[in-house]
């Protein structure tokens, strides 16, 4: 009997012991668990705390505790810690584009641009326009804290929109529809202006180009466009016919001038030289007659001596034919002398 009662003894702190096992055993998984659970719930948070700012944008630090956005921005690229809870609100930091244009499927706008579709004005003299624009736009880094303050994070979006087509629709009557098609650049300009004060000074964005396209105008409208244009075309053609015939000619005349007056100048250098010739010639002749005479009066006054006037001229004649006798080839030619009774 007793070692029955030993025996019973034994069974009961056995089965006492087995149940505070397992009871220790689910106590220290549990507590494993828990810690388990502390430590990644410790590690996502860390992660968490840690946001990385692109090479293209800035950042405003947003504090979930305090639910304020901090007003320095950030602008260097890299890992920002930044706390449970809190995270960044960026904004891009370099030039993007606003287009009111139409485009086909294939055109695809970055992520960060504006597409709208044309803006449909009134000019000045009631013709109904679409315009077709687009322009490059960046925010002002010292600006993000008012600019987030103002339309939140993506409504300035939105905003320039509806102040771009304000700015555009007020302008454009401004101008004549003629000034659309002749005068683009000036438009452009007014456009470009004003759209830079008013997006500057009411959203903090500044525009950096704007560039216009043509304009669209009514058929009736386009059609007198491209029948004026084909006029104007038609007579700047006549104007410059016009001006070649007239440098044609007047290259003609002045050709002619100076041909009359190269003939004018031969001809007085030829009246010129004849004159002179004729000068020469006749102080020549004057000359030789001159010396002819005094030779002949010598010769008078040789044959004359001791004679008669008659006496003295038919010696002198009598002489020449001697002289010219002299000086005659007598193998060429035979002369007949005839005596002077």
């Amino acid at each position: 009997s007793c070692q029955g009662i030993a025996s019973f003894s034994t069974g009961a702190d056995t089965a006492v012991t087995q149940p505070e096992a397992m009871v220790n055993q689910a106590v220290m998984l549990g507590s494993g668990g828990c810690c388990c659970l502390f430590v990644i719930c410790l590690i996502v948070m860390l992660f968490l705390s840690f946001q990385k700012v692109e090479q293209s944008q800035w950042a405003l630090r947003y504090n979930w505790w305090t639910e304020s956005v901090g007003e320095n921005p950030i602008t260097q690229a890299g890992v920002q810690y930044l706390g449970v809870g809190n995270y960044l609100i960026t904004f891009p930091s370099t030039n993007k584009y606003c287009y009111f244009r139409e485009f086909d499927n294939s055109f695809n706008p970055d992520k960060d641009d504006v597409f709208m579709p044309p803006i449909t004005v009134r000019t000045n003299d009631g013709l109904k326009v679409k315009l077709e624009m687009e322009f490059v736009y960046r925010l002002q880094m010292a600006k993000l804290y008012d600019v987030y303050m103002l339309v939140g994070d993506e409504g300035y979006k939105n905003t320039m929109v509806h102040l771009s087509e304000g700015v555009i629709t007020e302008y454009a009557t401004k101008f004549s529809a003629q000034a659309f098609y002749g005068d683009r650049g000036e438009v452009a300009d007014a456009f470009k202006d004003a759209l830079t004060k008013v997006l500057s000074d009411r959203l903090f964005i500044d525009v950096q180009s704007f560039q216009l396209q043509p304009a669209h105008f009514p058929p009736e409208y386009a059609t007198a466009i491209v029948e004026t244009q084909e006029m104007k075309q038609d007579i700047q053609v006549a104007l410059q016919e016009n001006k070649t015939k007239f440098i044609q000619k007047t290259t003609l005349l002045k050709n002619a001038e100076e041909l009359a007056h190269q003939i004018i100048i031969q001809a007085e250098g030829d009246a010129q030289q004849t004159m002179l010739a004729n000068k020469a010639e006749v102080a020549q002749y004057s000359y030789r007659q001159k010396v002819l005479a005094e030779g002949y009066s010598k010769a008078f006054e040789f044959f004359g001596t001791g004679a008669t006037a008659q006496d003295a001229v038919t010696n002198f004649l009598n002489y020449m034919k001697i002289e010219a006798l002299k000086a005659h080839n007598g193998s060429a030619k035979t002369i007949k002398l005839t005596p002077v009774s």
